[in-house]
């Protein structure tokens, strides 16, 4: 049996050191807090930063989500009063031709026909309005601000079902006005008295 000289020898610059304290500066050392100590510097870690995620989420929600609904849920009434002004006329011609027995073919088409065009998911379509909730079409305000009712009359659909209703109020002969006031009590008491 040969014996094997150690292949090297221990050198004078790095001696062995034979301390308990020689593991506590080790990386390599087993009770490492980096490698083998379980350590709640990880586990802190992650709680703080998904903390500050929803914290972050929620002010940004605060800022940016309640000023998009105001803006939206305006813009959306200022839109519902004009359809609803366009069917509700054209619903009212129809109406009206009904009860005089006037043939006046194709109305009941086109109150329909608006429900359809003017449906929600038309008007508020991706071929009107961007991802970002910005319209698509050419909007003209009256000097330097746009309003919601700018945005609205300068919808192509809405405008083009204006111009329709227009043109049918001619065709039947009514004038569009309101009585106000005064006006409507007069036009009241006049028909009460067999005048109007």
């Amino acid at each position: 049996m040969a014996l094997t000289p150690p292949s090297t020898p221990p050198s004078p610059s790095s001696p062995t050191i034979n301390n308990n304290l020689s593991d506590i500066f080790s990386d390599s050392s087993p009770t490492s807090p980096t490698t083998a100590d379980p350590s709640d510097i990880p586990r802190l870690r992650s709680t703080h930063s998904t903390a500050g995620y929803r914290a972050g989420i929620s002010a940004s929600k605060q800022r940016s989500l309640q000023p998009g609904f105001d803006e939206g849920y305006s813009l959306g009434a200022v839109f519902g009063l004009r359809v609803g002004y366009i069917l509700g006329a054209l619903e009212g011609l129809c109406a009206a031709h009904s009860q005089e027995s006037v043939d006046r073919k194709g109305l009941g088409q086109l109150v329909k026909e608006a429900r359809e065009h003017l449906a929600i998911e038309k008007i508020f379509g991706r071929e009107w309005w961007g991802e970002d909730g910005i319209w698509r079409y050419q909007v003209q305000g009256k000097g330097e601000e746009v309003t919601f009712r700018d945005v609205v009359d300068a919808h192509p659909l809405v405008r083009s079902w204006v111009e329709r209703v227009d043109q049918e109020m001619k065709v039947a002969g009514v004038k569009v006005g309101r009585f106000e006031g005064r006006e409507w009590e007069e036009g009241r008491m006049d028909k009460e008295a067999g005048l109007g």
